[in-house]
C-alpha cells in the first residue's frame, strides 16, 4: 500500500493526502490488463502480514514478485544458487580483474561463501579496491565469516541507487535479521546451532517448546528458514553464520533449548530417541558455537550428554565434551567434589589401559567422604564400574566387593531399578556366573527384565542389555536353545534401534558369534537364521 501510494502519477496534485493518492492509483492499477505486467521486488514478508496483498492479487494485470516469502497457490520458481563454479568465476572476473591470476584462491572463496552470489560479487568488488589480498579475504572468511571486521567501504550500485557500506552490513542488510521479532530471533539462533543437515520441524518445535508451528512457519514463508522434504528445515550456510554472528548464542539465551535437551532427553538414560545422530550434532556445536555465561548449567548440560553419548558408544563427541567439562573445572571456581569424581569417571571409561582406568576410579572414590541421597547414585556408579574392571582382570573377590557395594547402595537409597543400574545388574550376574552362580545371576536378571518391560519398554537398549547377558550366560552353561531364544531377542531390538547404522548391528553380531566361538561352539552363525 505505500508503494503504491509512493508512485508518482500524472494528476497527482501537492495538495491530495495519502489517502487520496493511493485511492486514485489503485483505480488506475485496476483498470489494467494483461498486456502491462508489475513487477513487485523484495516483497520480504508475511501474506498475512501485508493487508493490501489480497487486493493487488486481484488485479488483471500480470504480476511478478521477487520475494524470499512463499506465497500458496501461487505459480513460484525457485531461484537457487549458481552450482557451476566456472560461471561463479566468471562473475568475480567481472568485479575483479586480478582473477585469473589468483584462480585457485578465488575459488575456495567462492566456496567457502557457500556459492552465494551477492557474496562471490562482494568478495570480487572488495578485492579490486585494493583493501586485502586473496589469501588474507580468504583467511578472514573462514575465522569470521559474515561478521568481517574490516570497516572499509565498498560501492554497490543497486536499483539505479550507489550504495556504500562494508562487506557485512551488505550481507546484513540482505537477509534483514533486525526485521524479526524476539521470538523468531530465538528460533533462528537455535536452528543456527543445528546442523545445516536439518531437523523435523516438529522436533525442533519440542526442543524450543512451541506449543504450535505457527512461528516456524512464519519463518519458513518469509524465507529465513528452508523446508526440505521429509518435512525437515535448515538454514542457508550464509544465513547460520550470519544469524550466529548477529544474535550471539549463549547458555543463557538458549536456555530453553539446552534446558529440554537435558531434562527431556539426556536425563532419560533408559529411552533411546531415533535421532540420536542430529543430537550429538547439535551438541557438539553448541560446545563449538555458543558462549558459557552460565557455567553451573553448562556444567550440568555437558555431564549429562556424556552419560547418553557414553550409552551410544559414541566416542568423538565424548572425548571432546570430557576436554570441555574439565576447562570449565579446571578454570572457574564452579564444580563439586562429585563433579571432579565424576570427570575421572568419564575419564576411566574413555581410559585405554584398564590399570589406568582402575586407578581413576579409585582417585574418584576418594574424592567422596560421605554417602549421601546426592551423590549416591554417582558412588554406586563407581563402585560397581571398579567392580567391572576388576572382573576384566580377574580379581573376582575385588570386583565382587566392589560390585555388591554398588547394589547395596542402590536398595539403601531406593534406586535399584534405575537405568544406570541396568548394567551393574547384568555385569554383576556375569560375575556370579563365572564364580559358580549361574542360577542366582540369571534370577537377579529375568527380575530386572520385568521391571524394565513394565516400567520402560522390550523396545530399548536397556531390555536388550540384559536379554543378551542371559543369552551369554545360558550359552556358556550349555543351554543352546535358551541362549539362542535371548541373543536372537537382543539382537531383533538392535537392528529396530541401529536401523540406519548396519555397521552396528554386524559389529554387534561379531560380538555374539565370538561368544559362540568361546564357548568352544562352531553353530553360532545358525542363531542369526
Amino acid at each position: 500500500m505505500r508503494d503504491v501510494t509512493g508512485m508518482d502519477f500524472s494528476d497527482d496534485l501537492p495538495e491530495d493526502t495519502d489517502d487520496e493518492r493511493f485511492r486514485k492509483h489503485n483505480r488506475f492499477l485496476r483498470s489494467l490488463k494483461e498486456d502491462t505486467l508489475i513487477i513487485i521486488d523484495n516483497f520480504n514478508t508475511t501474506a498475512t502480514k501485508d493487508t493490501f496483498l489480497s487486493v493487488m492479487l486481484k488485479y488483471k494485470c500480470r504480476l511478478l514478485f521477487t520475494t524470499r516469502s512463499r506465497i500458496e497457490s501461487r505459480p513460484c520458481m525457485l531461484i537457487e544458487e549458481i552450482s557451476d563454479r566456472n560461471i561463479l568465476f566468471e562473475l568475480a572476473g567481472h568485479y575483479y580483474t586480478d582473477a585469473c591470476d589468483y584462480k585457485t584462491v578465488m575459488e575456495q572463496i567462492i566456496e567457502t561463501v557457500h556459492f552465494h552470489t551477492f557474496a562471490v560479487e562482494l568478495s570480487a568488488r572488495l578485492l579490486q579496491t585494493g583493501i586485502l589480498e586473496p589469501e588474507e579475504l580468504l583467511k578472514k572468511l573462514e575465522e569470521e565469516k559474515a561478521g568481517m571486521s574490516a570497516t572499509d567501504k565498498i560501492g554497490i550500485t543497486k536499483d539505479g541507487e550507489n550504495r556504500r557500506a562494508t562487506y557485512y552490513d551488505h550481507i546484513h542488510t540482505l537477509f534483514s535479521l533486525y526485521n524479526l521479532d524476539e521470538m523468531q530471533t530465538e528460533i533462528m539462533r537455535c536452528l543456527s546451532l543445528v546442523p545445516l543437515s536439518g531437523i523435523p520441524s516438529k522436533l525442533f518445535a519440542s526442543w524450543l517448546r512451541q506449543h504450535d508451528m505457527n512461528n516456524i512457519n512464519d519463518l519458513v514463508e518469509m524465507g529465513f528458514i528452508q523446508p526440505k522434504s521429509g518435512r525437515m528445515i535448515t538454514l542457508h550456510p550464509m544465513l547460520q553464520e550470519i544469524t550466529i554472528t548477529d544474535t550471539k548464542p549463549s547458555v543463557t539465551n538458549c536456555h530453553t533449548m539446552l534446558g529440554y535437551l537435558q531434562k527431556e532427553v539426556f536425563c532419560y538414560h533408559g529411552i533411546d530417541v531415533p535421532y540420536y545422530k542430529l543430537l550429538f550434532s547439535t551438541t557438539l556445536n553448541i560446545n563449538d558455537l555458543i558462549e558459557v555465561d552460565d557455567k553451573e548449567f553448562y556444567l550440568r548440560f555437558l555431564e549429562d550428554a556424556f552419560a547418553y553419548m557414553d550409552k551410544y558408544h559414541y566416542e568423538e563427541g565424548m572425548k571432546k565434551v570430557v576436554a570441555e567439562i574439565e576447562n570449565l573445572l579446571n578454570n572457574s571456581i564452579i564444580g563439586t567434589a562429585s563433579d571432579k569424581a565424576l570427570l575421572l569417571d568419564y575419564k576411566a571409561a574413555m581410559a585405554d589401559q584398564t590399570s589406568k582406568a582402575i586407578k581413576l576410579e579409585q582417585q574418584a572414590l576418594e574424592l567422596i567422604t560421605e554417602i549421601n541421597a546426592d551423590n549416591a547414585l554417582l558412588v554406586s556408579n563407581l563402585n560397581a564400574n571398579m567392580g567391572a574392571l576388576y572382573h576384566k582382570t580377574n580379581k573376582n573377590d575385588l570386583a565382587t566387593y566392589h560390585m555388591e557395594q554398588g547394589i547395596s547402595i542402590l536398595e539403601k537409597y531406593g534406586l535399584i531399578y534405575m537405568n544406570q543400574s541396568i548394567a551393574q545388574i547384568c555385569n554383576y550376574a556375569v560375575l556370579l556366573h563365572d564364580m559358580g552362580e549361574s542360577e542366582r545371576g540369571l534370577s537377579a536378571l529375568r527380575r530386572c527384565a520385568k521391571t524394565v518391560k513394565e516400567h520402560n519398554s522390550e523396545l530399548s537398549s536397556d531390555y536388550a542389555a540384559i536379554q543378551e547377558a542371559m543369552g551369554n550366560i545360558n550359552l556358556a552353561c550349555g543351554r543352546l536353545d535358551k541362549a539362542r531364544e535371548h541373543l536372537q531377542k537382543a539382537l531383533s531390538i538392535y537392528e529396530q534401534l541401529w536401523s540406519d547404522e548396519p555397521q552396528l548391528i554386524e559389529a554387534k553380531q561379531e560380538e555374539i558369534l565370538q561368544q559362540y566361538a568361546a564357548a568352544g561352539l562352531g553353530i553360532g552363525s545358525s542363531f542369526l537364521i
